[in-house]
């Protein structure tokens, strides 16, 4: 049976990438992390790839779930994006 954390997770990252229906995720681990604060936080690190509106493909996007607060951070690429440096402080 499919894990309603990670089914939520993905809805909430889907509807981050600019076609949530063409989602496709892969290498998702769901554990207890350490954010930047040293606090222990319930996190899904993986990485999600789609297409873009103009129906190209994305590449394989690393992202973090915050399972409590049911928050996801999908990296563009852009390197000091709040995005990215949640994912490398947290899931790396």
């Amino acid at each position: 049976m499919a894990d309603p954390v990670l089914t939520k997770a993905k809805v909430t990252i889907a509807a981050q990438i600019e076609d949530p229906g063409s989602a496709e995720f892969s290498d998702m681990k769901r554990a207890m992390r350490k954010n930047t604060f040293g606090r222990a936080v319930d996190t899904i690190c993986g990485r999600v790839k789609g297409r873009s509106a103009s129906g190209g493909e994305t590449g394989g996007r690393p992202f973090l779930y915050l399972v409590k607060e049911d928050e996801a951070y999908v990296v563009d690429g852009k390197s000091g994006s709040a995005a990215s440096t949640a994912y490398r402080n947290i899931c790396k």
